[in-house]
């Protein structure tokens, strides 16, 4: 294993943060493979599932198993674990911008057209080089113009030039879903069965420059000029439960079943497991909703992550304990929620729970990561 240290640019006087990648195999053997967490700094289960599997890949690579490029990224976001508020993180969102980290990243087909022009290709695999190639020499060439936008830069390098990038996150109370572009469809459907994931919402823009989208989406925004061009790198969020999902038996299992994803692509050697054999739902991400509180006051919910709601069915009651108030709250279009809040009280306006339906609907989407 190789550990990498990034300095990033002093934000202020006194203090120099860094970012830290974690390598295993060669560059150029097999594929390349980017894993990272805590992007939104204060989800914790992925830094702890990292943490396994460090120590698998470690005990692989000692037995010489290790068959492609794999980088580790446990902490992606030292900017954001920092930050700290009367012991509470606050690690969604830059105290400095006020923009959520997940959010901004470059767009990479812009930069890469304007460095490739017209340039032909010789197959697909002289395109995905050069590609790649150009993509690394654009993110290098941008300027940092805040210790945030060197962190989202040091990312993308890292990532960029991947076929695989799992970016693990998790909601504040939540089923295991995940976030995927449907150009990826089957090859999805295999990674959530290897993780027990059955909830899939599949997006290919879902607005805002996400970090998985700034991976995975340049390769169709340029297969506008370069018509033969495919995609070529799988990119996902994971969602892993919930902020307090963090334990031992969790990631253990987690790390594991990563593990043997990454075994039946071939990039360990080892025992090649079967695809799990279970029933993946795979839904439009504009069929989704946020359901937000019609008033203040005491949160009840009458229904719970992994339940199938039908349409204006009452999910949830605020009661205002000064005026006795019942405030019913309902499902706009019904489907599978999949995180909801878990703090009882709540202001008016405040997110209560998504919802994932089956027909999208004009308002649908909007709940990335």
């Amino acid at each position: 294993m190789k550990i990498n240290n990034h300095k990033l640019p002093e934000h202020a006087l006194g203090g120099q943060r860094q970012l830290t990648s974690f390598h295993f195999g060669q560059p150029g053997v097999g594929e390349k493979i980017y894993l990272q967490a805590g992007l939104h700094a204060d989800e914790r289960p992925g830094m702890l599932v990292l943490h396994y599997l460090k120590r698998l890949l470690s005990q692989a690579e000692r037995r010489g198993e290790i068959q492609s490029e794999i980088i580790i990224v446990p902490i992606a976001n030292p900017v954001g674990i920092a930050q700290v508020l009367l012991n509470s993180g606050i690690g969604r969102f830059d105290l400095v911008s006020g923009r959520n980290f997940n959010r901004d990243f470059p767009d990479l087909a812009h930069c890469v057209q304007r460095r490739l022009g017209p340039l032909a290709f010789s197959d697909e695999q002289d395109a995905r080089q050069k590609i790649r190639r150009a993509m690394v020499d654009a993110l290098q060439e941008l300027p940092a113009l805040s210790e945030v936008d060197a962190v989202r830069q040091h990312l993308l390098m890292l990532a960029c030039d991947a076929d695989l990038v799992l970016d693990l996150h998790c909601d504040d109370n939540a089923i295991l879903h995940l976030y995927a572009d449907p150009a990826w469809r089957e090859s999805v459907e295999v990674l959530a069965r290897f993780l027990h994931i059955d909830t899939v919402l599949l997006s290919q823009d879902s607005g805002g420059g996400s970090f998985d989208e700034a991976c995975g989406l340049p390769w169709h925004r340029l297969a506008a000029h370069y018509p033969n061009l495919a995609p070529a790198c799988l990119a996902v969020t994971v969602e892993l439960r919930g902020q307090q999902d963090v334990s031992h038996s969790l990631a253990s299992a987690d790390a594991e079943r990563i593990y043997q994803y990454l075994q039946y692509r071939g990039a360990i050697l080892g025992q090649r497991a079967d695809i799990p054999q279970r029933d993946v739902i795979m839904l439009p991400f504009a069929a989704g909703e946020i359901v937000n509180a019609p008033a203040s006051g005491l949160l009840l919910l009458l229904r719970q992550p992994g339940d199938w709601v039908a349409k204006d069915e009452m999910v949830a009651e605020i009661i205002d304990p000064i005026t006795d108030t019942v405030q019913a709250v309902r499902a706009k279009a019904g489907g599978i929620i999949y995180a909801s809040r878990r703090a009882p009280f709540v202001t008016l306006g405040a997110e209560i729970m998504k919802i994932a339906g089956k027909t999208p609907y004009a308002g649908g989407g909007g709940l990335a990561s």
